[in-house]
Parts: C-alpha cells; structure tokens; sequence
C-alpha cells in the first residue's frame, strides 16, 4: 500500500534530490558544450533560446493542467521528462540533439514550476510558504555540493558525460519517490465528469488572468519576472565562457575541476549566508520583501557588471559568487511574495505567467545576447545583460506600492 509524507518532508527531499540531479548534470555542462561539443557564445545562447521557447510556449497549458488535474501529477511527470532530458544531452553530443533535448527539457521545467508552489502552498498554507521556500533554498545548497563532488568523481571516470547522465538517472528516481509519497490533500480538482471537458481547462485560465489584470501588484510582479529573465539567460550561457576563453583558468587544475571547486564553495557560501537572513526575515510583511528584493537586485546588477569586467580570474570569481548568493534569495522571495493571498484554483495558473514571462524575458533577449557575444565579445553580451536588469529595481519598487496591507496581491486593485 503506498503511503504518505508529512508535506514539508516530501518537499525538502524533493528540493535536495532534485538539486542533486542538478548538480550533477550542470556544473560541467557548460565544460562539456564549450569544450566536448565545441559550441559557440551564439551556439550556447541559442541552446538557451531552444529551452526558453519552448518553456513559454508550455508554461500556461501545463500550469492550467495542475490546476485542473493535480500538482502531483504534473511533478512527478515533470521529473520525468527532465530526467530524459539529460539523459539525452549526455548520450548525443550532437548540436541538434541537444536542441531537441531543451524541448523535452522545457516540458519537465513548466510542469514543475508553478504547480511546486501551488502544491506547497495547499498543503502548509500561504502564512508558511515563504519559509517553507527558503529552507528547501537551503536543504538545496547542501544536496547541491554533494551533487558537485560527484559530478568530479564521475567525470574523473568517464568525462562531463557521465555526470550528465547520472543526473538524468537522479531525477527519475526523484520523480518515482514523487510517485509513491507525495500527498495530495489541500488540492480541489475540478470534478471528474468534467475534466476532460475545454470549461475545466478554461476556468482556471480564465481565473488567473482576471487576477493578474484586477491586480497592478501581479501585474507589476509578471513584468520583474520578464526583465528579470531577460538577464540571467547571458550568465547562465556564458559565465562558463568567460572564465575559460576570456580570463582564463589557473594552472594546476583541469578545467572541470575548477568548475568543480566553484561549484562547491557557491553553495557552501550561499548556505551560510542565507542561513541568518532566513530565520530573521518575516516573508509575511510585504514591505520588507520589497525592501529585500530591491537590495538583492541592485547587488545583482554591480555584481555581473563587475564580473563582465572582471580583469582576471580571481575577481572574475569573486563577482560570479556574489551574484550567485543574491539570485539564491531572489528566486523564494519573489515566489512567496508572488503567491500570497492568490486563490488556490488559479494558483498555478498565475505562477505559471510569472515563469512564461521570465521565459519570454530570456528568449527575446537571449539570441541577442549571443549575438553580441560573437560580434562584440562575451564580455559586452554581459555588461548588455546587466542594464537590462536595471529597470526591473523600478518595476519591484511599484509593486511594493501596489500592494494592500490589507489585501492579498491576488485581491488588491
């Protein structure tokens, strides 16, 4: 007989395998397409653009799905097909293969995102979500090292490849015990002669958008996440890049030990810093949030501007570590924020528009950005990258004065 977790256990073993797999898989990805596959800053940019295309183009319609359906389903089938994913970008070192594999890919990221939220926010409830967000952040950093230590074994054996693969055999076994002991008791499907009805599909749209339009908090919230994404696809592309063709690694390690050792000190780094900002932050209180997020931002920004401009390796790291510890925070406090007081019918539907604008963020600026890469150099792709995030400090800064005390962002005018 299959049983059932306590939900905040479920989703802490889920942060941390699922960071696991990740681990393992990307922290010699960006090795292995550089160095394996020989990819260019356009090439790269433009293995982005695959993922994030297809991630706008699913987002709503898996996002509408968990709200019709069920979250679990849409994790569990989620893991899965992220799992593939890996396995075939490890298995085909091929340019169109890889292209390919950014659409399976972007299926497994959009049923995971909107609908992870909205299943932890059903079972602990709005008031826990934001805590809840971070000590998964943080059980995430701690899987997340072991996922790299491993990741330097595996390719000692067998090259980036391996690690990739072993990701992908990771996520499928997060996706089994998914299967087997998620609970599922705070979620309301719609009722089952009406499932397969377009009215059961239509009605959660149809209620996320009227929240978002009806809300200028949301509204503001869904642009951060455009202008924001507009800017992480050219550090996650090409961050990789830099420190190997433009500032160059030290001698004494191979490169995909480097990429080991960065990957190890930045989540060992991120933990302990967001250890104390987590047990003294009250994500209830709007304003502070607000406050939070202008300040992780504008870091953000001075720290890639300072890593586009880095004049070695050194600085180059310390710049990238920075950025990497604030985007820690920025992700849970911007989903708590985003998800507190929505109606649990629209939920996902409603995350599922924040991470389809971030997806359209990156897509329409992503090509660009490797396209500046090649002609100007990666370099300038990045300092590009990070004025584009500028705006967004405006953007966070009126969606704290959109917000009602008295309201939830899913209710306030």
């Amino acid at each position: 007989m299959t049983r059932v977790h306590d939900p905040l256990r479920v989703y802490l073993i889920m942060e941390a395998g699922l960071a696991f797999a990740f681990a393992l898989a990307f922290t010699l990805q960006g090795v292995y397409f550089v160095q394996t596959v020989g990819l260019s800053p356009l090439d790269l940019l433009l293995i982005g653009a695959a993922l994030e295309g297809s991630a706008f183009v699913l987002e709503v319609p898996t996002g509408v799905l968990a709200d019709a359906y069920s979250r679990r389903l849409s994790l569990v089938v989620g893991c899965a097909l992220l799992g593939v994913g890996m396995l075939l970008v490890g298995s085909f070192p091929v340019f169109g293969v890889l292209l390919a594999a950014q659409v399976v890919s972007a299926a497994g990221y959009t049923c995971l995102s909107g609908a992870q939220e909205a299943w932890l926010a059903d079972e602990l409830g709005e008031e826990r979500l934001g805590s809840a967000l971070l000590l998964g952040g943080q059980y995430g950093r701690v899987a997340g090292v072991v996922g790299v230590l491993g990741a330097a074994g595996l390719a000692r054996w067998g090259g980036p490849a391996a690690a990739i693969l072993a990701g992908g055999g990771a996520a499928l076994l997060v996706g089994a015990y998914l299967a087997l002991r998620m609970p599922e008791r705070g979620f309301r499907p719609a009722p089952r002669a009406q499932r397969h009805t377009w009215a059961a599909l239509r009605a959660p749209l149809v209620a996320g958008v009227q929240a978002v339009r009806g809300s200028a908090l949301l509204t503001a919230l869904i642009v951060a996440a455009a202008l924001y994404g507009a800017s992480t696809e050219a550090i996650d592309r090409l961050h990789e890049f830099l420190l190997i063709r433009e500032t160059g690694l030290p001698g004494g390690l191979s490169a995909a030990d480097w990429f080991v050792a960065l990957g190890v000190v930045g989540a060992l780094l991120g933990w302990a810093l967001i250890e104390p900002l987590r047990r003294r932050l009250d994500l209830a209180d709007a304003r502070q949030v607000a406050r939070t997020l202008r300040a992780v931002l504008a870091g953000s920004v001075a720290a890639l501007l300072a890593f586009a401009l880095a004049p070695g390796f050194g600085w180059a790291v310390g710049a990238l570590l920075v950025h990497g510890v604030l985007r820690g925070l920025y992700s849970p406090l911007y989903s708590a924020w985003l998800n507190h007081g929505l109606a649990p019918g629209s939920r996902a539907t409603v995350n599922s528009f924040a991470a389809q604008a971030d997806a359209l963020g990156q897509v329409s600026f992503g090509p660009l950005f490797g396209l500046a890469g090649n002609v100007w150099g990666v370099r300038a792709a990045l300092v590009l990258a990070a004025l584009v995030r500028v705006p967004t400090l405006g953007v966070i800064a009126r969606a704290g004065q959109a917000d009602d005390p008295a309201a939830g962002p899913g209710r306030a005018a």
